[in-house]
């Protein structure tokens, strides 16, 4: 079984010291801007709203994306084993929960963007449940994947 190898690299990565360097300028353009009028401020946290709304809903877009592309992977290989042996377990129930488990990473990825963009406490309170019940699930399907077997042993 192939294990995955993280490399042993001193230094900072390239894209690691483009990103400092970004996040940096935003953070000084936004000290800037909010200094200098409050017309600005305003239009920098409906650009801030607009882009988490967005980064949010693409979030979403791409778990439910992985849900529906596991679902029908895992179907036809349902339908191919059950049509050499109807008799044979199929064990098709693995590979369903790791799409599951990816396209709960990405919803709880798109929760916790919503959480900037809440507004009162009765949202947040609502968010925290349902990314504690996610997690949850995704802790269950990963016991599952463990229970079974992962994948890789069939």
């Amino acid at each position: 079984m192939a294990e995955c190898a993280v490399p042993d690299k001193k230094g900072l990565n390239p894209l690691t010291l483009i990103l400092i360097i970004v996040i940096g300028l935003f953070a000084i353009l936004g000290a800037i801007f909010s200094s200098v009028s409050g017309q600005y401020t305003a239009f920098l946290e409906g650009l801030v709203d607009t882009l988490l709304n967005v980064a949010t809903n693409i979030l979403y877009l791409i778990g439910g994306g992985m849900l529906i592309f596991g679902a029908a992977l895992v179907t036809i290989r349902f339908i191919q084993c059950k049509l050499k042996d109807p008799y044979k377990p199929s064990c098709v129930s693995r590979f369903l929960s790791g799409y599951l488990t990816l396209s709960l990473e990405f919803f709880i990825g798109a929760e916790i963007l919503k959480t900037v963009v809440t507004r009162t406490y009765a949202e947040f309170s609502l968010l925290i449940l349902v990314i504690i019940s996610r997690g949850l699930f995704s802790l269950i399907l990963y016991l599952e994947r463990r229970w079974h077997g992962t994948a890789e042993t069939e």
